[in-house]
């Protein structure tokens, strides 16, 4: 009942905003629009104990499926452009079940609860205004921050709904073979973010939508920078250039972000994040490569913890048309995700590894429309004591075979 109040909410604000829209659209000045994508998959999992195959609204939230309401209104006798953006991600295969809430299905869902993932949700994303001119641009609202995304949008591919630095794909699972009470049950538990306390994806750690602002400086050549606040004393600054030279594009984002309020997942004091992605491909051939980097570290952390992490991310492929239809994509990918284990140092954990690896294939249709499958695979492995060692040592890997598509509008 509470999921269709929301839904019946967000539907009737979308309406009226279009009919108040629609009375400003004829002004010459002003312009809205509607866009976004839909994005669901189907998952098989085998974790060295069972298998099963659901549907899932696929990927996480800001790549998962959205609907933007977008507006700019140019005012010229000013040299000025002001507007809004206003995210809502409608998501399926979330639970079904009383109070389930705004959850994003790939990183709530396990072996466990899947048989409850079958209600649908919707919850809003992003709300802010923007003003703007020859001096850059001021954000304020709810909003993507400089540094969200700077360990994914370097990709020169666009192969990104498919595979991402990102642990995004069944991160709440069970890590079956461990044994019983170990501080650490799911994969997303040893890829842990220090500047989003406990969120297990791995990279991209401060890449969540913040309420704050946003200072983007006029773009350089090809340079840009921004900067950022957000709630509470968060900060950072992203630098990104983007330029194709000799037949080759090439991408290259950094970021670094401080959030005083970091590393509490480890009983940290506040934690820094510096991310790197570069991304290069030879637009005559197709053939594609991407690297990246994170390093995090808080201060004060429990002694012990894992308050000192870094991660890699690899991908290597093609895209090229082979068919009437469109592009098509192939690549390989390898993770590596290092002493993101948060509190199991009760356990006796000194260093943890969680390795993923996975190959992909895309199919474009035109530009508007994409199938994609994939086959993934997550081990760990940690070091430390011979009690650590008996508790971990007989993980189990599992395996994911992703059929997805997404159409976008």
């Amino acid at each position: 009942m509470k999921n269709k109040l929301l839904v019946k909410s967000y539907l009737s604000i979308a309406i009226l905003s279009t009919l108040s829209l629609n009375s400003y659209a004829e002004e010459e000045n002003y312009s809205w629009n509607i866009s976004g994508w839909i994005n669901e998959g189907l998952t098989y999992y085998d974790d060295g104990i069972g298998s099963d195959v659901a549907q899932l609204s696929d990927n996480g939230t800001t790549l998962g499926s959205r609907i933007t309401l977008s507006g700019d209104y140019k005012l010229e006798e000013h040299r000025l452009d002001v507007g809004f953006e206003v995210i809502i991600e409608p998501l399926s295969g979330t639970p079904n079940y009383s109070g389930g809430g705004h959850q994003t299905p790939l990183l709530f869902a396990n072996q466990d609860n899947l048989d409850t993932f079958n209600g649908g949700d919707i919850g809003l994303l992003g709300s802010s205004l923007h003003i703007g001119g020859d001096w850059g641009k001021v954000t304020i609202g709810l909003q993507s921050l400089p540094t969200d995304n700077i360990a994914v949008l370097a990709d020169p591919s666009g192969t990104i709904w498919s595979g991402i630095s990102p642990l995004f794909r069944a991160n709440g699972f069970f890590i079956r073979g461990i044994d019983e009470g170990t501080t650490n049950v799911a994969w997303g538990q040893f890829a842990q973010c220090l500047a989003t306390p406990g969120l297990g994806i791995g990279l991209d750690c401060n890449g969540i939508y913040r309420n704050g602002v946003r200072y983007d400086l006029p773009k350089m050549g090809n340079f840009s920078v921004a900067v950022g606040y957000a709630n509470d004393e968060i900060y950072d600054i992203a630098v990104k250039y983007s330029a194709e030279h000799g037949g080759f594009k090439t991408n290259l984002h950094g970021g670094y972000s401080v959030n005083k309020d970091g590393g509490t997942n480890v009983g940290g004091d506040g934690s820094s994040t510096l991310q790197f992605q570069t991304g290069v491909m030879h637009l005559e051939s197709g053939i594609f490569g991407v690297a990246t980097y994170q390093m995090e570290e808080t201060d004060d952390a429990i002694i012990g913890s894992g308050d000192d992490t870094d991660a890699y991310y690899f991908k290597a492929g093609i895209r090229k048309q082979y068919n009437a239809f469109g592009d098509s994509a192939f690549y390989a990918e390898y993770a590596s995700y290092n002493d993101q284990y948060g509190m199991a140092h009760l356990d006796g954990v000194v260093g943890s590894e969680l390795n993923q690896w996975g190959i992909a294939a895309e199919q474009y249709f035109g530009s508007r429309f994409l199938i994609y499958a994939k086959y993934e695979n997550l081990s760990l492995s940690v070091s430390g004591s011979e009690a650590a060692q008996s508790l971990y040592d007989n993980a189990e890997d599992l395996t994911l075979i992703q059929l997805g598509g997404t159409i976008f509008f």
